[in-house]
């Protein structure tokens, strides 16, 4: 079973890569409805991100980020992947297989949880919804 800072911990550093994830690719955006859908999903995981770290501070832990060599090697690959081609579909397309990874792990880390503390669980469970809502609403851009 997983205690509620490993949870806690999971979800602030998921919610801190999107938001750097969105970061490397906003720029390269020149779709304006696919911008405005990827601005809506960074203010998104920005709200879960800070209050993943207002939780863990209640309890007198600190957040920690993404590891900043995966932000550096998550941007290389996305500057590479979108050089070549930065069309919507391909920025649709890498943001899909991102947070599709995310799900996956979100849905692990949700099972092993040991359930005893249900704001912990709560925002697990708001983070796969918005994750899962964004792979949705980036299929339209394919």
């Amino acid at each position: 079973m997983m205690p509620r800072e490993e949870l806690l911990q999971y979800i602030h550093k998921t919610a801190d890569m999107g938001v750097a994830g969105l970061e490397d690719v906003l720029p390269k955006t020149q779709d304006q409805e696919l911008f405005a859908a990827l601005e809506k999903q960074k203010t998104q995981y920005e709200k879960v991100r800070q209050e993943a770290r207002k939780l863990l501070e209640k309890q007198g832990e600190s957040a920690n980020d993404a590891a900043a060599v995966a932000k550096l090697s998550a941007n290389m690959m996305s500057a590479g992947k979108l050089l070549l081609n930065s069309s919507a579909e391909k920025i649709a397309e890498m943001t899909i297989q991102g947070t599709t990874m995310g799900v996956t792990k979100t849905i692990q880390h949700l099972r092993d949880y040991d359930g005893e503390d249900e704001s912990a669980l709560r925002l697990g469970e708001r983070l796969l919804k918005i994750q899962e809502e964004n792979v949705e609403e980036m299929k339209r851009f394919l």
